[in-house]
């Protein structure tokens, strides 16, 4: 399953229970060997986790991961676990005066 990114500031033993609970209550995702989460770094705007599992069936390889991303969702919205916006720091070296008086005449 490829990388999910959840929102900085997000429970992280939490987001790590969700994710593997929603693997292991997947009938077509094996038991052994175990389903696993790993927290695999830092992004530009999210906490990035890796869900890692085996399928009984290679025929369900779309599928499952279809379910269990449902599941994920719902259950993140029940837990207040956000999905992250990407978040950008604009700075700007020179600007047309012309531009930051209309620019200012608008917030007023």
């Amino acid at each position: 399953m490829p990388c999910l990114g959840v929102a900085y500031g997000s429970d992280v033993p939490l987001v790590m229970k969700i994710l593997l609970q929603c693997a292991r209550d997947n009938p077509s995702v094996m038991s052994s060997p175990k389903p696993h989460v790993l927290f695999i770094g830092f992004g530009d705007s999210s906490l990035d986790f890796e869900l890692r599992f085996f399928l009984s069936d290679i025929d369900f390889r779309r599928i499952v991961p279809s379910e269990i991303h449902q599941e994920i969702d719902r259950e993140f919205r029940l837990n207040g676990i956000e999905f992250p916006f990407p978040q950008r720091d604009l700075h700007l070296r020179s600007v047309d005066e012309s531009f930051v008086s209309r620019l200012s005449e608008t917030t007023k």
